[in-house]
């Protein structure tokens, strides 16, 4: 009998991230709310750009249209379309956020403007390349598409998959979009410089239509991208319905802040303004009927993550205290314990006056800052933020923070509205939720399970169900991907904390995002003074109308 042994390698370590799985329902719930606009597609004219490169690169070189050939045109097209913004930024007059910011390579082609601006020629071959050279201006081979802008394209159905790894635009929506976009640029000139290489000022200015800042007054490519964005014709069903709410969501809060000579909408004004229905100066914010329950929507998105911000700072106290040890633990449970009956904790929940979590609930219904004083240092929202900012990490390790931990989720428990659903009206399947333990309808019923425990068991409880959440879902990972992001080990010695110990994070709801593509589109636009205040302009309005209408 032949015995053959093999070794195995072992899993590949990996940093990763959201360690407990609390960022996943959040995710579902921006995907829902914002779809066909993620996290990287910052700029609107990337979603006529690239139909357009691929259809006028079919037309003029049919005949040699297989991949290599594109690839080598396309790196070099996605090259020159940055730093024709970029280019453009230096010599005009106006607001230089309208041209080069989040364009694909800016950082790198950066230097590469510079040069043409001293008078130098460049070439594009340089930064297009594929070599692994300081000079390559992306890594990915279809550079901005494939990295950034493939999926929300292929979601929206402006391009399809035609077959690997290759690229191609629809009949039904990309080729409308492709040739909207050729109405307004001279694409022979665009190509020409493609194909010779070496490239000017000269040649750069002559291609100025092609800078995202003149997308507002390319009407039939407007017209084409809005019909996208609002889903004007009704074409994308549910989602076209949810991303036109959001939007118009988004300029009503514009509108409102204009009203009351506020700063302009960001990410923190939205999630603030969402969450609690008020402004910063304390005024209600109340949006028409008709949007009310996308902003309940996006407030649940808020909580959500508002709990994975805590249940984060849990697992990190966690592994300080596992990792000062100078023996490990004998299990979970057992460092739950420690933790929980530290002095400096029994300490700061002395000053509480509620022995038990349903007793510190109840005290918060008159002590905690109202819903809309969200700038209050002890508002879930406040705190939150406060957490994520790395400079507080080492000022926030030491056990007893767990008491302002708890306090947190009594706020959280204290505002749940318990007559309805712990998402509201959105459709989150519970298969969805099971890569994510620790979510908002399995915290409700930790509440219940809390309501009559002392605070210390509460805590030692919190710990436990946090580790073992980790345990599940680096396994989960492990499974699916075959890389390691386990932060505690169970050893024949006990329970060991390893690698980093990572900084609480907050998920990125595409707001950002949203913005810069209503600014793109011309309805946001810079106020001509010098606050450079971003206001809502009449497109947006008429939009806005249009969309709760």
């Amino acid at each position: 009998m032949t015995i053959q042994t093999n070794w195995l390698a072992p899993p590949r370590t990996i940093g990763g991230l959201d360690h407990v799985g609390t960022q996943g329902p959040c995710i579902l719930i921006y995907s829902q709310l914002l779809p066909g606009i993620t996290n990287v597609t910052d700029r609107a004219r990337y979603y006529s750009f690239y139909p357009w490169l691929i259809r006028s690169y079919e037309e003029r070189d049919s005949k040699q249209a297989d991949f290599e050939s594109f690839l080598a045109a396309y790196r070099k097209a996605d090259c020159l379309f940055t730093m024709i913004a970029e280019r453009h930024a230096q010599v005009s007059n106006d607001d230089r956020t309208l041209h080069g910011p989040a364009m694909v390579g800016r950082e790198t082609l950066n230097e590469a403007v510079r040069h043409v601006g001293e008078g130098r020629s460049v070439r594009l071959s340089t930064y297009a390349t594929r070599d692994d050279s300081p000079a390559r201006y992306f890594a990915n081979r279809l550079g901005g598409l494939g990295q950034y802008y493939a999926g929300a394209l292929t979601q929206l159905d402006i391009l399809a998959m035609v077959k690997k790894p290759w690229l191609g635009y629809t009949e039904k929506r990309g080729k409308d979009i492709a040739d909207a976009f050729a109405g307004g640029v001279d694409g022979g000139a665009f190509w020409r410089a493609v194909d010779e290489d070496a490239v000017t000022g000269k040649t750069l200015d002559a291609l100025s239509d092609f800078c995202p800042c003149r997308l507002p007054r390319q009407h039939a490519e407007l017209g084409k991208l809005l019909d996208v964005f609002f889903d004007r014709k009704n074409e994308f069903e549910e989602e076209g319905v949810q991303r036109r709410r959001s939007l118009a969501l988004l300029l009503d809060l514009s509108l409102a802040l204009q009203a009351h000579e506020l700063p302009n909408v960001d990410e923190a004004t939205f999630r603030a303004a969402v969450y609690t229905g008020t402004l910063a100066n304390g005024s209600a914010w109340t949006p028409p009927e008709a949007l009310e329950n996308t902003r309940r929507a996006w407030a649940y998105y808020v909580r959500n993550d508002v709990l994975s911000v805590a249940v984060q700072k849990v697992f990190s106290i966690a592994l300080d205290a596992l990792a000062i040890k100078t023996e490990p633990a004998v299990s979970i449970e057992a460092v739950s314990k420690e933790i929980a009956d530290h002095p400096a904790l029994a300490k700061a929940f002395s000053r509480f006056n509620a022995k038990t979590f349903g007793a510190l609930c109840e005290s918060l219904q008159t002590k905690a800052p109202a819903i809309g004083s969200f700038a209050a240092d002890q508002h879930e929202l406040a705190w939150a933020t406060a957490r994520v900012s790395r400079e507080r990490q080492t000022l926030d390790q030491e056990p007893a923070f767990l008491a302002s931990v708890v306090k947190l989720l009594a706020i959280l428990r204290m505002r749940d509205d318990l007559t309805a659903p712990a998402y509201g009206s959105l459709v989150l399947d519970p298969a969805q939720l099971q890569d994510s333990p620790i979510n908002l309808r399995s915290f409700r019923e930790r509440c219940i399970k809390w309501a009559d425990m002392p605070l210390a068991v509460v805590v030692e409880d919190l710990v436990c169900w946090t580790l073992e959440t980790h345990l599940r879902v680096a396994l989960r990972k492990l499974r699916q991907s075959s890389t390691a992001t386990f932060r505690i080990h169970p050893t024949e010695r006990g329970i060991e904390a390893r690698g980093d110990i990572p900084v609480p994070a907050k998920t990125n709801p595409r707001i950002r995002q949203a913005i810069r593509i209503l600014w793109d589109i011309g309805a946001l636009a810079r106020h001509p003074d010098v606050s450079g205040q971003l206001l809502t302009t009449d497109l947006g309005v008429k939009l806005f109308e249009a969309a709760h209408a």
